[in-house]
């Protein structure tokens, strides 16, 4: 292209408005259009009486109410962020869940395989693993607890539980090596 077939097509080419000079310069417009129409005479007078005052009421009224629904804002965000906690609490207590009772399972298959096999150690040390678990449960039952999930008092009591059955079972079984 020659040097004048470029001109000719920047020419023809539409260059993009800068968004922000567009936006101040159609501000800088409508004010020249309301300063010209108060200077005219075209203002509050010749609207309804009635109508300015109450629109002069309002904005009085929205001026002294600007700091309690400011305040409003921030209250709303922090009620709904304790919300959110607790739900992404519950959601965790259920993750958790699903994966103790999966071990569980495997736990229990191999505790109920080394009892067929006469394999009592391993058996104990399966049948210890899936107490092991609840103690997952629990402590994830004590975060949900903690963000008013659930239920604090009951969920205490479970981890005690728990906790006893340990042990209890870990006790038999050093009673069992003991002897054996």
């Amino acid at each position: 292209m020659t040097d004048k077939e470029q001109a000719r097509s920047a020419a023809a080419e539409p260059t993009a408005a800068d968004p922000a000079a567009t936006a101040a310069s159609l501000l800088e417009s409508l004010n020249e259009q309301l300063l010209k129409q108060v200077a005219d005479g075209v203002g509050s007078e010749s609207l309804n009486r009635q109508i300015v005052e109450s629109i002069n009421l309002l904005n009085t009224q929205l001026a002294t109410q600007t700091p309690v629904v400011s305040a409003l804002a921030s209250e709303l965000l922090v009620r709904q962020a304790s919300g959110l906690v607790a739900q992404s609490a519950a959601s965790y207590f259920d993750g958790v869940t699903k994966l103790a009772l999966a071990a569980q399972g495997v736990l229990l298959r191999k505790m109920t395989e080394s009892i067929v096999n006469d394999e009592l150690e391993i058996a104990s040390e399966s049948a210890l693993g899936a107490l092991n678990t609840h103690l997952l449960v629990g402590g994830a039952a004590a975060v949900a607890a903690a963000t008013g999930a659930l239920d604090g008092e009951g969920v205490d009591q479970a981890l005690e539980r728990i906790n006893q059955s340990i042990a209890r079972f870990s006790a038999n079984l050093a009673e069992r090596a003991a002897n054996a």
